[in-house]
């Protein structure tokens, strides 16, 4: 049995910092590109696939995550070569992985409960995490 030692936060405080997950979450690109959400937080999310996204692109996304896929929106702000991948694991490829950062766009309290959720339930305790 999973005992926490303490709440992450208070659901109704805006949550700062990052968090690493400790589960597996994936998505993909409306492209059918698939990715592996390496962390996440209030503002952003840090996405590992073998598709190069566009710096200052807006691209709509799906979440799997409860057995369903969540719609959102991410604006590049950052990608960069991570590694290459000789040979396929999970939803990689062989070939390049890209690391690329991700700004969040909130359309609704639906898609900032859901990255709340995700934060409670799938990532560890973080000391950079500071309600207000």
């Amino acid at each position: 049995m999973n005992i926490r030692m303490q709440e992450r936060f208070d659901p109704e405080a805006p949550i700062f910092g990052y968090f690493e997950l400790t589960g597996e979450v994936t998505g993909e690109f409306l492209n059918r590109e698939e990715f592996l959400v390496k962390n996440l937080s209030m503002g952003g999310i840090n996405v590992l696939s073998n598709y190069p996204p566009l710096i200052g692109n807006v691209y709509p996304v799906l979440i799997h995550y409860g057995g369903e896929k969540h719609a959102l929106t991410v604006n590049i702000v950052q990608s960069r070569i991570l590694r290459f991948q000789s040979l396929p694991e999970g939803v990689f490829r062989p070939g390049v992985v890209y690391s690329s950062g991700c700004q969040i766009l909130f359309e609704n309290d639906f898609q900032k409960n859901l990255v709340q959720g995700i934060i409670l339930n799938e990532c560890g305790l973080a000391d950079a995490a500071v309600t207000a």
